[in-house]
């Protein structure tokens, strides 16, 4: 078993943001020997496996490869839509256009070249974040709030942190970099631990973030107020209980865009592209290997929960596996790994400013966005405004570990018009891994990490747009 070559950034991102787990045997394959297969099924149409049989069907059907080869693509997905966890909802605005609220995997970087080329190709309209204020609270008071006035933000942030900003900026900076070559770098890696040796992230991985904050020197003011915030609502964890690769990748959201009406549009537009032939309401049970006799290839069977059976030549696993029946394929028994657990609520009313000590007359400058640090009194992780309707109402989304009780809501919001809430069990509990040289040897897949099956590797549906998604669009009113 390997990592699919053409999934490989998405499934190291995703290795190092799961535990340690069993080795799974190694099969070194050239290129050559990826490609023979003809009929490939993908299980799973999310972001990992939209993304594989978008990249998989350019490379086979390209002039420019010599092993262009005629293929079919069948991708699977229990659910009824494409994108995974990026979904949205439409909420109605007053007298002006519907608006679309990202539920998950709500923004991408702009350094992300997958998604903002993918997003050009397709046509798709990128936007920045607005603008807006953001402020910390400590449970009972502010203890930082940005100005429109960026250099006062500085003036601040040097007196209050000293330059640990600066500091640190310097170390993400030169993290970034590193990675950012695996775009120029034709290389191709086996396992996961050499692709981390060979990008600099393996030491980040192996060491929990609170502990390499005190190897750089980081004011501990800094760690508190910032580091750890930006961890809490991005992974739900406090610094000492995740890995210093982790707590940067929290820091490194700078330029972060959305798709308008929904960042699901480029995984539609990534299997629309690939011509396969897509299988939604439909959930795999069992993957078992039939031998071809001779010297012929395996093949794999893919049955479903209607008792469905389908035969290819490679199987790609892009989603979770826990269950799945591999049924004679002789894999390793898949470790159970701890996830975070978020409460996501949204609410469309509007926010209570004496809940955070405001005046009403300071009620217009109150923060659109609300983070939190980890102190006693603290009832949430962040607050933040998604989308002003027209009738002075705002869509705020809530970050918690635990559900938000009707009590806390009563004092959070001056009305409700509706809650909407959504539970998570949204990505593994980012601690330290590394074998004895500090070095990742995280090879098991989790999540959206892609895995193939196959001894020799390698209806259609149209892009949709906004307005045809909207069948699967969850509608508040």
């Amino acid at each position: 078993m390997r990592i699919d070559y053409l999934s490989r950034a998405s499934a190291a991102v995703a290795a190092f943001f799961a535990a340690p787990s069993a080795q799974q045997p190694e099969v070194r394959s050239s290129l050559k020997e990826l490609v023979p297969s003809k009929s490939v099924a993908i299980i799973g149409a999310g972001a990992a496996g939209a993304s594989t049989a978008y990249y998989l069907h350019n490379f086979l059907q390209s002039p420019q490869t010599p092993y262009h080869v005629d293929h079919s693509i069948t991708v699977y997905d229990q659910n009824n839509r494409i994108g995974g966890r990026c979904s949205v909802f439409r909420v109605q605005n007053p007298g002006q256009r519907d608006e679309f609220i990202e539920v998950g995997a709500s923004i991408f970087v702009q350094a992300n070249k997958h998604m903002t080329e993918a997003a050009s190709e397709f046509g798709l309209e990128s936007k920045p974040l607005d603008d807006e204020l953001m402020a910390i609270w400590n449970g009972s008071e502010f203890v930082f709030e940005e100005s429109t006035w960026k250099y006062w933000n500085l003036f601040k942030g040097l007196r209050r942190w000293g330059l640990s900003p600066i500091k640190l900026r310097k170390h993400l900076k030169q993290t970034a970099d590193g990675l950012l070559e695996f775009y120029k770098s034709p290389e191709v890696f086996d396992s996961i631990s050499a692709f981390a040796e060979r990008f600099r992230l393996d030491k980040l991985a192996a060491v929990f973030s609170d502990k390499y904050m005190e190897i750089l020197q980081i004011n501990p003011l800094y760690v508190q107020e910032v580091v750890e915030v930006a961890t809490r609502v991005n992974y739900g964890s406090n610094v000492d209980k995740i890995h210093a690769l982790g707590a940067f990748v929290t820091l490194a959201s700078n330029d972060a865009l959305q798709i308008k009406d929904g960042n699901f549009q480029i995984f539609e537009g990534m299997i629309g592209h690939s011509k396969a032939k897509v299988k939604l309401n439909t959930k795999v049970t069992k993957v078992r290997k039939i031998n071809g006799g001779l010297d012929a290839p395996p093949k794999f069977e893919v049955e479903t929960a209607t008792g469905e059976k389908e035969v290819y030549d490679t199987i790609v696993i892009a989603t979770p596996i826990a269950d799945i029946d591999f049924e004679d394929l002789g894999l390793h028994e898949v470790p159970k790994v701890p996830y975070r657990t978020i409460h996501t609520t949204f609410v469309r009313g509007k926010v209570n400013p004496a809940y955070f000590n405001v005046s009403p007359e300071k009620a217009d400058k109150f923060p659109a966005h609300i983070l939190t640090t980890y102190t006693e009194g603290v009832e949430f992780t962040s607050l933040s405004i998604q989308r002003r309707l027209s009738n002075g109402e705002t869509v705020t989304k809530i970050f918690s570990p635990n559900k938000l009780e009707e009590d806390l809501l009563d004092r959070l919001y001056q009305s409700r018009t509706w809650v909407k809430r959504k539970v998570w069990k949204a990505y593994p509990k980012l601690r330290p891994v590394g074998g004895e040289s500090g070095v990742l040897e995280q090879e098991q897949q989790q999540g959206q990490e892609q895995i193939v099956l196959g001894e020799t590797s390698k209806e259609n549906i149209k892009t949709s747009t906004a307005q045809e998604a909207w069948g699967h669009v969850e509608v508040a009113p």
